[in-house]
């Protein structure tokens, strides 16, 4: 109850994506009194952002999580010539393809050119992010190489 939209999306996420059968009810709280998305979540664009990528890991019949789906990608689309560009690249990557829908790899290689942009960076983990995306690419080529002779 005391989580916000970012944290409760997020929760949700990482908890359906490790297999737990998480109740999409959490997402209540957010909800008025008629049964909508409050209207001043549009505020909160992260948290818009998470709710996104967590609701496509609904499954058949849980209607809460379609019309997340809805709400946001309404919002969002229509707040893409306001955002700043780190966020904007975000937010455009996961309107082309929900987070869990991408390939890892290339999701590491699109959010380590974001993340590098952003003001709020830690250089240090932004240079092992890169090291190791280098390092397992690498590994790729040469088992590549040595199955393609």
């Amino acid at each position: 109850n005391t989580h916000g939209l970012y944290e409760a999306s997020l929760r949700f996420r990482l908890l359906r994506q490790h297999g737990y059968n998480i109740s999409p009810d959490v997402f209540n709280k957010f909800k008025d009194e008629e049964g909508s998305f409050m209207s001043d979540l549009k505020g909160d664009v992260e948290g818009l952002l998470s709710l996104y990528n967590a609701a496509y890991l609904g499954t058949h019949g849980e209607t809460i999580l379609d019309e997340a789906i809805s709400f946001t990608r309404s919002i969002l689309t229509s707040m893409l010539s306001d955002l700043e560009p780190p966020l904007l690249s975000k937010v455009s990557l996961s309107l082309e393809t929900p987070l869990f829908r991408r390939t890892k790899r290339l999701l590491t290689r699109n959010y380590i050119s974001i993340y590098q942009e952003d003001a709020t960076r830690n250089d240090v983990l932004l240079e092992l992010a890169k090291l190791d995306f280098n390092l397992v690419q690498s590994l790729h080529r040469e088992e590549l190489k040595s199955l393609s002779m």
